[in-house]
């Protein structure tokens, strides 16, 4: 084997893993940033019906963000009142605002429970449209009512938004 076959083999041997990294599709990452801010929630009961010492309310609510999560989410929840004044609460709403930077719509679903006093609750984002398609937020939520039908506080959380 000549010299100039042997470099050009050391050559070419040198540059196939470059060669074979760089076809490689590139692997998505997703990057967390940090949410806070603060909601104002307004309820408006629909229904209500008692079973086994529970008081059970239907309502449709509008509820407004600021901070991280900015815009307005409008949707439909249970309420059930427990026999010892302990409240539980499933709601499932649709969002119209931005995330961190992006607009467009997205379900905020959560869970809260607590007393009317003092909640928390655990909500999560999916299924975004537009600039919020793959970002995905998980966060908990504290405040209290303040006043019939309405619910204020600070939530916190993590915003994932996935690469394209």
């Amino acid at each position: 084997m000549s010299v100039t076959r042997r470099m050009f083999s050391m050559v070419l041997l040198a540059f196939i893993p470059v060669l074979v990294a760089g076809s490689a599709p590139a692997a998505i990452a997703a990057e967390a940033t940090p949410a806070s801010g603060s909601f104002i929630a307004n309820l408006s009961p629909v229904g209500s019906r008692s079973a086994d010492g529970n008081t059970i309310i239907t309502f449709t609510f509008v509820e407004t963000f600021q901070g991280t999560i900015t815009g307005v989410r409008v949707g439909t929840g249970r309420l059930v009142i427990h026999p010892d004044g302990t409240i539980t609460v499933r709601d499932t709403a649709l969002f119209t605002g931005s995330i961190a930077g992006a607009s467009g719509t997205a379900v905020l679903s959560a869970s809260v429970f607590g007393t009317f006093s003092s909640v928390t609750a655990n909500f999560v984002v999916t299924d975004g449209t537009g600039g919020l398609a793959g970002v995905h937020v998980e966060g908990t939520a504290v405040g209290g009512a303040t006043g019939p039908g309405s619910f204020a506080g600070t939530y916190s959380g993590q915003v994932i938004a996935s690469g394209s």
